[in-house]
């Protein structure tokens, strides 16, 4: 064991605590941009745009992104819970970055109002959604298992995002 390293687990509570508090965290920051009530510009700009016929309807989403926040809380608890590893730091790594990108694209797609970029976001999403599950998986199954919703919503909503682009550009 290299000279310095830490292997113990965080507490039950201190990990709750992080985990709830970055997916938290994620979803009020994606909230300030998206088409909320209370931004009725960016609703008006979304409700606008040409949209492909398989677009889910507008309360799907809060009930999609709660869910798999929910997953990824759990998962990310049970990560923190697990012995320090290489591993474990890797998976960790993977789940941030996850965090830092749900919360950057309604930033991308509706505070710069950007489809192309918003595209190009979700697809970098779901490669290190795709990167979490591998990499959680070896250290935790269930937690692995834990971020397949995010891989398959993303999955879709890449797609949504790339026929979104290619209609309004």
């Amino acid at each position: 064991m290299a000279s310095g390293a830490r292997t113990e687990r965080l507490s039950p509570l201190l990990a709750a605590g992080l985990a709830v508090g970055a997916v938290s965290a994620a979803l009020l920051i994606g909230r300030r941009a998206s088409p909320t009530p209370e931004h009725p510009r960016t609703r008006r700009w979304y409700r606008h745009l040409a949209k492909p016929d398989y677009t889910p309807p507008s309360p799907v989403y809060p009930i999609a992104w709660t869910s798999i926040q929910a997953s990824l809380a759990y998962g990310g608890y049970r990560l923190l819970r697990a012995k320090g590893s290489p591993e474990r730091t890797t998976a960790l790594a993977f789940w941030a970055a996850n965090q830092v990108g749900i919360a950057g694209w309604s930033e991308v797609f509706f505070g710069h109002r950007s489809t192309g970029w918003g595209a190009v976001a979700s697809a970098a999403l779901g490669a290190s959604a795709v990167g979490y599950v591998a990499a959680a998986s070896q250290v935790d199954k269930t937690a692995g298992q834990l971020g397949v919703p995010l891989v398959v919503w993303v999955s879709f909503a890449t797609l949504l995002a790339e026929e979104i682009w290619r209609k309004n550009d």
